[in-house]
């Protein structure tokens, strides 16, 4: 797919000569404004509108894609997020993921559990809420059900007729 002029980004006239020069020697002057997605054609709306019906598929054991705009990555980060206008409480709250879950690749989450057991890490900030503040026990544990949710649960049911 060609790169229009309205997709790239130059340089801004304003640097100096010399730190100009610095940069093209690292990047090429042209550098393509966005991100191109699995998901970025018109062709594959259909495909990304099926992922946001289901959340859950658009973590793969080696990405994630981007509900918004269609783009993979191995981790969401705050800062692609931003370029969203949103926060990751809000991407999670808007497509159904649940709180706790982490915006990375299975891959990924694993190196970092992996890694935070090595370390000793897991042992000191592993905590059951409903034991750690007893308030939750006695509203029973009410609490929002996120889409993902809702679907793991309607799978497991339907697995056990």
């Amino acid at each position: 797919m060609p790169v229009t002029s309205a997709q790239v980004v130059t340089p801004p006239p304003r640097l100096r000569a010399s730190a100009r020069a610095m940069r093209e020697a690292k990047t090429p002057a042209r550098i393509p404004f966005r991100a191109t997605g699995l998901f970025s054609g018109a062709g594959n709306r259909s495909a990304l509108a099926g992922l946001r019906a289901d959340p859950r598929q658009a973590v793969q054991q080696d990405s994630i894609c981007c509900l918004v705009c269609g783009a993979v990555f191995r981790q969401l980060t705050n800062t692609h997020l931003r370029g969203h206008r949103m926060t990751a409480r809000e991407y999670k709250r808007r497509f159904g993921y649940n709180r706790g879950r982490p915006l990375m690749c299975r891959a990924l989450r694993h190196l970092y559990a992996d890694r935070a057991v090595k370390n000793g890490l897991a042992s000191r900030i592993r905590q059951r809420p409903i034991l750690v503040q007893p308030e939750l026990r006695r509203r029973g544990g009410a609490r929002q059900i996120a889409l993902e949710e809702l679907l793991t649960r309607r799978e497991v049911r339907r697995r056990l007729l």
